[in-house]
């Protein structure tokens, strides 16, 4: 798996009407689409098969509702604060029944996969 620098537009195919899009020129967050579903923010991480897609998530919205309440803080200031935080959610997404689950904490998303049955073989990067 591969993440890519904000400057490139990148997509890739994730199967099934399914795809990953980091475009920085309409926003520095990164989207899954799938058929009707979405999960915009930064993706720092996934990972596929012929079943599953698994997503895990720095959720700009709420990492950024707390910083943004303090008037003081310059555009720098607040970016430096979203990139230390270590607040993640994680996702899985079942491309043949169109579902998406989540967003979970980590020991959630670990329960959620075992109770899909997701592949011990499909991981995401520690």
């Amino acid at each position: 798996m591969t993440i890519y620098g904000c400057n490139e537009k990148k997509s890739v195919d994730l199967g099934r009407g399914y795809r990953f899009d980091n475009d920085p020129s309409i926003s520095m967050d990164y989207m899954i689409f799938g058929v009707n579903k979405n999960i915009y923010g930064n993706i720092l991480d996934f990972n596929f098969d012929s079943i599953f897609i698994i997503v895990e998530q720095m959720p700009r919205d709420l990492i950024m509702k707390d910083i943004n309440t303090n008037l003081d803080m310059t555009f720098k200031e607040q970016e430096k604060k979203f990139k230390e935080s270590s607040l993640r959610q994680f996702w899985v997404i079942n491309k043949i029944k169109d579902s998406i689950y989540g967003p979970f904490d980590r020991q959630e998303y670990l329960q959620k996969r075992e109770e899909l049955g997701v592949s011990k073989g499909l991981e995401l990067k520690e």
